[in-house]
């Protein structure tokens, strides 16, 4: 083994660190599961860092080992009824009340200084806007990372989806299961058995030990926001008492930036203007895992030293701005921070929206005969007559179930919660798979696809595309997926944006809108995914329109695929014609 020349003895990450653990007493005498990590040599309280998890706190031990190192304790504490902690275990629902009680504890103990700030990522991000809004006073900051939003990013577009349960799997009981309950290649037979034997696809959980519950139904019956999903949102009356200032983290990648992007929204149309003016969004090129890392690649796709960032030393930096006055991280020159991949470079801007310099417009222009990705319609810079596309959409077609049965050649995963060793549609819609094209190859007849001229000079896109459409479906309804991709000069194809929408749900929150079958319909798809990325000069841009229904996305809350079959047809015409709406970024 490597001998080192230096006398200088390293004493480990846990060397200065002190571990207690305890029972925390709710209101209600449920007592929670936490651990304490504190600096053994303090001589004078500190401030808290809070995370309240269902992931059980044993997964938090390297948090533990490095906040007393930065002048912090860490508390982590299981969720109720998950860990060691009493309890039932409901999504969410208990977290902010809970949380309450447990900050109430931790400024009662004598190593505390009266301050907590919180922490944590995807469920302990979204529960950290929860324990923001039951407005303690102890809270002086908080930095959700990846936050979950419930019916926003699972469901996602108001259709019907199954992650849920196979979330649960990997958190059944009170121990962890990570690595068992999230295996793709186990959870598509399962789907595919039950499917095979006009068994309701929620079954196929059972093997895992879950059970369709009233929480498990939520997602499958209300997927869409609404009163259903109110107890998982502070209220409005809630933000806008919220005086500690926030650092939220996303990525492009991110499975859970539609979700992030909407708690922030809220926050900076609700918030006092004091609070909105200490606080940032910092949006990566990473996916979910990587809002943890800072990690610079996402499946095969490499990103350059610049979007490498130590997340944790970043927050934990700024939570020292906040409560010592100490410099602010130099990366957070305006309150929204963005990477813009392709130019490899970060820029900012004072709000979301100001990221965004203007727009230009391409339009699907259809083709003789049919169409796939080798006989593609056009995003052309005029509107133009052709011939119009019909979709098949079937939600028994078993193409797709067979094609996420496949391993995914080249991915390397880093987070066993959304793994990336198969294919799956629901994975690339995310952005989480960005140079997989097998959902746009493999169309046959169930989407169409265009692709624009190539682009003669560099475009940089900045925001959130939009696309209207002009179809004639035979149903009221139809569910698609939509999906933009870079496709550089060499064929190689890179995500850009996706949008997954049931279109009478098309307005997220509001009223149904169903379609008028036999007649034309205009239909304004506005909730793309933020994008910003710069299109290399030569690309082209490439959308694909195709069947959303895959194992994970279902066309009813029965759970079946025995429904009937939907035909969409996409009108094209230079009068009244189609079009996406790109965002362009600073300098276009």
């Amino acid at each position: 083994m490597p001998v080192p020349s230096s006398t200088q003895v390293d004493l480990g990450p846990s060397h200065g660190v002190r571990l207690s653990r305890h029972r925390v007493p709710m209101r209600d005498g449920v007592g929670l599961n936490a651990a304490v990590y504190r600096p053994r040599a303090a001589n004078a309280g500190v401030p808290a860092v809070v995370e309240l998890t269902p992931y059980t706190i044993e997964t938090a031990h390297g948090e533990g080992q490095y906040f007393p190192g930065r002048g912090f304790a860490y508390v982590a504490a299981d969720v109720r009824g998950r860990g060691d902690s009493e309890g039932e275990f409901v999504p969410t629902v208990n977290d902010a009340q809970d949380g309450y009680d447990l900050i109430e504890w931790i400024v009662q103990q004598p190593w505390s200084d009266g301050r907590v700030v919180l922490y944590g990522g995807s469920y302990t991000g979204q529960n950290q806007w929860l324990m923001l809004g039951s407005g303690h006073p102890a809270i002086a900051a908080a930095s959700p990372a990846a936050a979950f939003a419930s019916a926003i990013d699972i469901p996602r577009g108001g259709i019907p989806n199954l992650y849920e349960a196979k979330w649960r799997g990997l958190i059944w009981g009170q121990a962890l299961y990570a690595l068992s309950g999230a295996d793709n290649g186990l959870w598509v037979q399962e789907i595919n058995d039950a499917i095979d034997e006009g068994r309701p696809v929620w079954t196929a959980g059972e093997p895992f030990g879950i059970a369709y519950d009233d929480t498990l139904r939520a997602f499958l019956e209300a997927p869409d926001l609404g009163q259903a999903w109110a107890a998982h949102y502070a209220s409005d009356e809630q933000v806008a008492r919220i005086t500690a200032p926030v650092l939220t983290v996303s990525g492009t990648h991110d499975d859970c930036l539609p979700g992030t992007l909407l708690h922030w929204d809220r926050f900076e149309r609700l918030a006092p203007g004091k609070t909105r003016a200490a606080s940032h969004l910092l949006i990566g090129p990473w996916d979910h895992a990587g809002t943890d890392s800072g990690h610079n690649v996402v499946g095969d796709l490499h990103f350059a030293d610049a979007a490498r960032v130590d997340l944790r030393i970043l927050r934990t930096d700024w939570f020292r701005h906040v409560l010592y006055g100490e410099p602010e991280p130099a990366l957070l020159t305006d309150r929204v921070v963005y990477y813009v991949a392709g130019a490899e470079e970060w820029r900012s801007a004072a709000t979301l929206t100001a990221a965004t310099a203007g727009t230009t417009s391409l339009y699907p222009v259809s083709t003789p005969g049919p169409n796939d990705v080798f006989h593609s319609g056009w995003l052309a810079a005029e509107p133009g007559d052709g011939p119009d596309y019909s979709v098949r959409l079937d939600p028994a077609d078993p193409r797709i179930r067979r094609l996420e049965l496949e391993p995914r050649p080249g991915a390397a995963p880093d987070n066993p919660l959304f793994p990336l060793a198969y294919n799956s549609l629901l994975m690339t819609q995310g952005g989480n798979d960005p140079t997989n094209q097998l959902f746009t190859v493999s169309l046959d007849g169930e989407g169409v696809v265009y692709h624009s001229a190539p682009f003669q000079e560099p475009v940089t896109l900045t925001g959130k595309p939009a696309l209207r459409l002009r179809v004639i479906p035979d149903a009221e309804d139809a569910d698609l997926s939509i999906l933009l991709h870079e496709v550089r000069q060499d064929g190689q194809a890179i995500f850009v944006s996706s949008d997954l929408i049931r279109l009478s749900r098309r307005d997220r929150g509001g009223a149904p809108q169903p379609l008028t079958p036999g007649e034309e319909n205009e239909v304004d798809i506005t909730d793309f995914r933020f994008c910003a990325r710069a299109l290399a000069r030569g690309s082209r841009l490439r959308l694909t329109i195709r069947a959303a229904w895959s194992p994970l996305i279902l066309p009813a809350s029965d759970g079946l695929t025995t429904h009937p079959v939907v035909t969409l047809v996409l009108v094209h015409r230079a009068e009244d014609p189609a079009v996406l709406t790109l965002p362009l970024g600073a300098g276009q």
